[in-house]
């Protein structure tokens, strides 16, 4: 018998088994010592229904029902203080740091939470006496203004856990010290208009040799990679030493294509030149997913600096506030730190949107490049999908060319399909855009046998076996949700193209539009995604790679062949296979910083927290030349208008720290 069934099942078994009295022995005693009937008077359990069906984390249940049970306080405050706890731990959970107080922004919060109208009228006259300094004593304790260290922090802005008030203070603090600071000279830059850079280019290099910080942003395909190459060419030919420059990205992926983009530069010759790392790596960060015992601390810090004179970031915009945070405390205070990224695109998936607050608080230390190289003005597809992701950016809703059957698609710029075409298409693609089984059947038939450091030799199934890799390198269908549970999720995607691939390669028979349970284990040919970083064979997470049969005497009988510049490397399926999943769709998140020729997006079936103008626009701007949106047109529409919210202060106290006492 569970712990679930023991007792009556209060707000600390609705919260996942998460409880204050012990959270293992309420698991396997179904007991943790706590007086149920108190448990149960302080929120009723149908408002913790509401809230489970609402999807709030459990942990942010638990903190609720803890501070409804904080003694000597009225219950009905109590309970509204709960329903603020859960308020401000969605905020969190959904990357803001702060809720909001003020009458219509956090009683639109609750509703959408499912709180009903009298709960949100209560909880919002509580905010308002909170605010004033008019609920009892015992409550008030909880609560500090900013600097005094309390639970929760009341600022102008609105309500914050104390923790991550503290997070965008010391941030705030840090870069505005850094502003001040006096960098280290450099030389004058040899030859910088040589290298190919446009005005806005030379300008964004010219400032990141002179200033302490710079920050340039730039939507998809505006040169930032070949500024940051230029930018080092210049920094080498001036004397400066490869040793005191970093490069790093926030993921493995990202700081593989820094890596490739600057060897292909050779900027250290014969020697093979700079090369990237993780931001968790340059500071010396341990993986997180690695099991400690002890604190996690990085190895350089506010104590013991980073050792480099120039920090160069990549892909900044999906850095969180902790992990910006840990970098400003690192980066020496004389040297320069260039965070390079795309403001307008998704912000980090944890707290904050840290890059595009800094942009938009700094104008000075900020260089936009504007002018895309990727989806050339000139070509008319390149144009049409530049339009439409300009016309995103600009706050308006970009006109899309419907279409209403497959067979009308150009292929061509940005077109709008039903959500009835949507089997129709999947099958299209299988069959034209990622080569179908015949693909499959291709590989099958070629036993693969590589080298001990996993490359493939040069031969006729290795140009094979590139080809295919190539097509699918050169399309992605992608999604706005991962796993919600209908047929326009990553997961739901990815299942239905599995299935149907098996039954075509085992039958011939046609797209049934069916999910397919019997579809069987993976096949030559199915194209399959990395899920997390693994350091010790350098994939990384999103890296896509594509089933093959292998040689007998390889130890299994079916790899996985990844593209590595040039070579084909290849690891058994058998040693990836908790690391592995199908890779036909992605999410939106996934795809940051990748770049297709033909890209599929396809809408959620109906609204959701994830449908904004930031993931449309990321979507769209991954294709070089064409865009199929399948979905509810109005949906589009209503994304299209809103933009992700996520509250933060970091702007305002980097204003009150650059000002002064």
């Amino acid at each position: 018998m569970t712990a679930r069934a023991r007792g009556p099942a209060t707000p600390a078994r609705r919260a996942g088994a998460l409880h204050p009295g012990g959270t293992a022995r309420a698991l396997f005693s179904g007991s943790a010592g706590a007086d149920e009937a108190e448990t149960s008077d302080t929120l009723p359990a149908a408002v913790w229904d509401r809230l489970r069906a609402r999807d709030v984390r459990p942990q942010t249940l638990l903190a609720a029902w803890e501070v409804s049970r904080w003694p000597d306080a009225p219950l009905a405050e109590r309970r509204a203080l709960a329903a603020l706890v859960v308020a401000l731990g969605e905020t969190t959970d959904t990357g803001g740091t702060y809720v909001e107080l003020d009458r219509e922004a956090l009683p639109a919060r609750l509703a959408r939470l499912g709180f009903e109208a009298p709960e949100v009228d209560t909880t919002a006259a509580f905010a308002a006496r909170l605010r004033a300094g008019d609920v009892a004593p015992s409550l008030r304790a909880l609560f500090g203004s900013p600097g005094e260290r309390r639970p929760f922090v009341l600022a102008p802005e609105g309500l914050y856990p104390q923790a991550l008030w503290t997070l965008e203070a010391n941030l705030a603090a840090l870069l505005s010290r850094r502003l001040t600071a006096a960098a280290e000279p450099v030389a004058a830059l040899p030859g910088a208009t040589s290298w190919g850079l446009g005005a806005e280019q030379r300008a964004a290099a010219a400032a990141a040799a002179a200033r302490p910080l710079t920050l340039i942003t730039g939507g998809p395909g505006t040169g930032k990679t070949w500024t940051i190459v230029a930018f080092l060419r210049a920094l080498f030919a001036a004397g400066v030493d490869h040793a005191e420059v970093a490069v790093a990205a926030p993921t493995g992926r990202a700081a593989q294509r820094i890596t490739e983009a600057l060897r292909a530069a050779r900027l250290g010759g014969d020697a093979g030149g700079p090369s990237a790392s993780t931001v968790h790596r340059l500071l010396g960060l341990r993986p997180a997913r690695r099991p400690t015992l002890t604190r996690e601390e990085p190895e350089f810090h506010a104590g013991w600096r980073l050792p480099q004179r120039f920090v160069i970031v990549d892909e900044a915009s999906m850095i969180d506030l902790y992990m910006m945070t840990q970098l400003a405390a690192a980066v020496r205070d004389d040297a320069r730190l260039i965070l390079v990224g795309d403001a307008d695109q998704l912000p980090s998936v944890r707290l904050g949107a840290v890059f595009r607050d800094l942009c938009a608080a700094l104008p000075g230390q900020t260089k936009r490049l504007t002018t895309s190289y990727r989806m050339d003005p000139a070509d008319r597809a390149g144009a049409a999908i530049l339009r439409v992701a300009q016309g995103l950016q600009g706050d308006s809703v970009p006109d899309l060319a419907s279409r209403r059957r497959l067979q009308e698609l150009t292929w061509s710029g940005v077109e709008h399909l039903p959500p009835a075409a949507l089997p129709e298409l999947l099958a299209r693609w299988s069959e034209d855009v990622i080569g179908g089984p015949a693909s499959g059947e291709e590989l099958a038939s070629l036993a693969f046998a590589a080298s001990d450091d996993g490359r493939l030799p040069p031969d006729a199934a290795l140009g094979t076996l590139r080809a295919v890799l190539e097509r699918h390198a050169r399309a992605r269908l992608l999604c706005v949700t991962r796993s919600v549970d209908d047929q326009t999720s990553a997961d739901a995607l990815n299942a239905l193209m599995h299935g149907h691939f098996a039954r075509l390669r085992r039958s011939g028979a046609a797209w049934s539009g069916q999910r397919g349970e019997d579809a069987g284990a993976l096949m030559p040919g199915e194209p399959v995604t990395i899920l997390r970083n693994d350091y010790q064979r350098s994939l990384w997470n999103g890296d896509q790679g594509v089933v093959i049969a292998q040689a007998a005497g390889a130890g299994d009988p079916l790899g996985v062949a990844f593209a590595r510049g040039d070579d084909v490397v290849v690891h058994g399926l058998g040693e990836l296979a908790d690391n592995i999943g199908l890779g036909y769709a992605s999410t939106v998140h996934k795809a940051q910083g990748s770049e297709y020729d033909r890209v599929a997006l396809i809408l959620p079936a109906g609204d959701g927290p994830l449908l904004t103008r930031e993931i449309l626009y990321t979507a769209l701007t991954r294709a070089r030349r064409a865009v199929v949106i399948v979905g509810d047109l109005a949906l589009f529409e209503l994304g299209a208008r809103r933009r992700l919210h996520r509250a933060s202060g970091l702007g305002l106290k980097l204003a009150a720290a650059r000002s002064g006492p």
